[in-house]
């Protein structure tokens, strides 16, 4: 009895280390996902529709993941996707206008830890863009589809600080598309002629800073509250385009609120 005993004595410290290795393995394959829906304003021109200015509310919902490539790895695989639909009217409110969006990108940066609070990443992304408008007022081309690809950079900035024997974090997560494609068809052209006569005519864009200067923005504060954090904060949409003779911007600035929890990888 003592013998095996003893023998548990030595092994112990080989078990907890083992344990621990393992619970830090996991730790760093934890995958962040967060859940977000906003409600705020939108500023939206499209002048195939209308050379105005449409402005009302919208409506969203957004969906982040991160975790680090391997485990022990500097680098950080992300994404996000999520969609909106705003309903707009114009100046003198004879025009009104339905508009919805979907988007998805994918993120890979870098990890720097300037100090044990300060977390900051950098690197790139690649996204999608698909939507449409549709103008109850016109009969003839009521409606304007969009679909885009871009790739660009992606940034987030994290501080995490202790408030009332909690860990708080601000998290900050920027992308701005540098270039791309989309669909587009000319000034005055129907997509009757696109679709049903083959008249087509430069209609994929190439796009860049240049023409089509965009960004996505999330301002973000997580509160603990048990296995899970809630989360509020801003978030900032911002796409524009001209190509083709038309021009299109949709500004949507949002209050979002929603949670975020940590689910961790075993092997």
């Amino acid at each position: 009895m003592a013998r095996r005993l003893g023998i548990c004595l030595l092994l112990l410290p080989l078990l907890l280390g083992g344990t621990a290795a393992m619970a830090q393995t996991d730790s760093l394959r934890a995958v962040r996902h967060t859940h977000l829906f906003g409600v705020g304003s939108v500023n939206l021109l499209d002048t195939y529709l209308s050379p105005l200015e449409y402005t009302g509310w919208q409506l969203s919902t957004l969906h982040t993941s991160a975790r680090a490539l391997r485990p022990g790895s500097l680098w950080t695989l992300a994404a996000r996707y999520g969609g909106d639909v705003a309903y707009a009217h114009s100046p003198t409110d004879n025009g009104k206008d339905w508009d919805a969006n979907f988007a998805a990108a994918v993120q890979l940066r870098r990890r720097w830890q300037p100090t044990p609070a300060l977390t900051l990443e950098g690197g790139g992304a690649a996204g999608l863009d698909l939507g449409g408008t549709y103008s109850i007022r016109n009969g003839n081309n009521p409606a304007q589809g969009r679909l885009g690809a871009w790739l660009g950079l992606s940034g987030e900035a994290a501080y995490r600080f202790r408030l009332w024997k909690r860990t708080w974090t601000a998290r900050a997560t920027l992308d701005v598309p540098l270039a791309g494609a989309k669909f587009s068809p000319q000034y005055g052209q129907s997509y009757y002629e696109i679709f049903e006569l083959g008249h087509r005519d430069h209609n994929v864009c190439a796009t860049w800073l240049g023409n089509a200067p965009s960004a996505h923005l999330t301002a973000l504060l997580e509160v603990p509250t048990g296995r899970t954090a809630l989360v509020v904060g801003y978030e900032a949409d911002v796409r524009q385009s001209h190509v083709n003779g038309l021009k299109y911007h949709t500004w949507g600035h949002r209050f979002i609120i929603g949670w975020t929890r940590r689910v961790h990888i075993l092997k």
